[in-house]
């Protein structure tokens, strides 16, 4: 765990504390800072963390009871995405102690500069971003379906285990649910807190956490991760997502788009393959100087277009959808209808007629068999950085006249 990061906040009373005489050994202290004191310390032979209260605020009400507080708070929760709350207990030298799982990982922001994994397009840091974005949100969830408010969601309060990458929210002791009356002062980070939540005596509810996940996805996601950042993070808070539970359909109505985009392009490079995957002959007919020439010709076009594709694709990923479209539209034509412009001249009753088709997919098929994977390539990658690129309002879509073409949309009744 990484020490420097931990948020300081809490509370508690000498009141139903659990005093009891079982050894905490090999207690070391972690620096923090605020009010609050942690260590690491080893109970019946596992390292646990625990929180107290540093010397200067031992023995005052308001930040025992805040410990205490903290405590009630996060005691009942028991999600594997939030770090699990043992006991409280009164141990000689620190005082009143919460006593927490060790968490061996580190926070957000380490694991993000860490691993590199924010700037990169590849396929494993979309999945690692996919897999903590989810179960932030299962977290987020759960403890508001239990009305609780954490107040102060953070990179340093959301570790990544070294084991798995899983994610575990921390430090609720900013924390507020509906069953307190008491200590409801307006609190939280204040590069991370909705604005509502930093005016005392402000009513607030779980929109205040979701302003919070939007400032994260900000500062330490994926630019593909724009769009739902944005509108967590309004201002208003009646323009932001109601829960997190809304942000799942979104991602969930995002993916059946994708794929829908994804299956159009599988369908076309499996359909212009179609015209190669069986090898053809010509016949060894004789052929007239304008069918040798017509041959001759188809096969010059044929190189010239592959030439140009070639080096569209040597150009890089494209992020304008002009230019997306107007290279998957050459290589459709290609692979479909430009072999019409020659078989229109070719009379359907002689034997030079299908042995020009032939000739065509085996001349095209032959020569085009090593672009077709990096081709699939340029594609995924090129509507990736599209997608990235969405401003607020917008969306991908297959166009309506030609589903092989991508088109853009903007939805003129979205709160931004």
């Amino acid at each position: 765990m990484d020490t420097n990061e931990i948020s300081s906040s809490g509370f508690v009373t000498k009141d139903d504390v659990i005093d009891s005489n079982v050894i905490i050994s090999d207690i070391k202290e972690i620096e923090t800072k605020g009010y609050s004191s942690l260590y690491t310390g080893t109970y019946l032979g596992k390292k646990h963390i625990l929180k107290g209260l540093k010397p200067e605020y031992k023995n005052k009400l308001f930040y025992e009871n805040l410990l205490k507080k903290e405590f009630e708070i996060s005691h009942p929760l028991d999600h594997p995405n939030i770090v699990k709350t043992i006991d409280f207990k009164h141990i000689p030298d620190l005082g009143n102690c919460i006593m927490m799982e060790y968490i061996d990982g580190i926070t957000l922001k380490d694991f993000v500069e860490r691993h590199r994994v924010a700037k990169s397009q590849s396929r494993r840091a979309k999945n690692i971003y996919d897999k903590i974005f989810n179960e932030l949100l299962d977290a987020m969830s759960y403890f508001h379906s239990k009305q609780i408010i954490h107040r102060d969601l953070k990179p340093s309060n959301i570790l990544i285990t070294n084991n798995g990458n899983n994610v575990k929210i921390i430090d609720f002791g900013l924390s507020d649910t509906d069953d307190y009356l008491i200590l409801k002062q307006a609190a939280g980070t204040k590069k991370y807190a909705a604005p509502e939540q930093l005016i005392p005596n402000n009513p607030i509810d779980c929109r205040a956490d979701i302003y919070s996940l939007g400032i994260i996805l900000r500062n330490n996601f994926p630019k593909s991760y724009r769009k739902i950042a944005d509108k967590c993070a309004q201002q208003d808070r009646e323009k932001r997502y109601s829960s997190a539970n809304d942000i799942k359909k979104e991602l969930k109505n995002r993916k059946i788009k994708n794929i829908s985009i994804i299956s159009t392009i599988v369908f076309v490079l499996l359909f212009s393959l179609s015209f190669f995957v069986t090898k053809h002959f010509a016949s060894n007919e004789t052929y007239n100087i304008n069918e040798k020439q017509i041959i001759a010709e188809s096969s010059q076009y044929i190189d010239a277009q592959l030439k140009i594709i070639e080096e569209k694709i040597n150009e890089g990923a494209v992020s304008n959808i002009e230019e997306y479209n107007e290279l998957v539209k050459l290589w459709h034509n290609l692979t479909t209808s430009d072999i019409n412009k020659w078989v229109a001249q070719i009379p359907t009753d002689t034997p030079f007629h299908n042995d020009f088709i032939n000739h065509w997919n085996t001349y095209l098929g032959d020569n085009i068999k090593d672009i077709t994977v990096p081709y699939a390539d340029w594609m995924r990658e090129s509507f990736q950085l599209i997608f990235d690129n969405l401003k607020p309002g917008e969306e991908i879509v297959a166009d309506p006249e030609n589903p092989i073409l991508l088109t853009l949309t903007v939805d003129t009744d979205t709160d931004f």
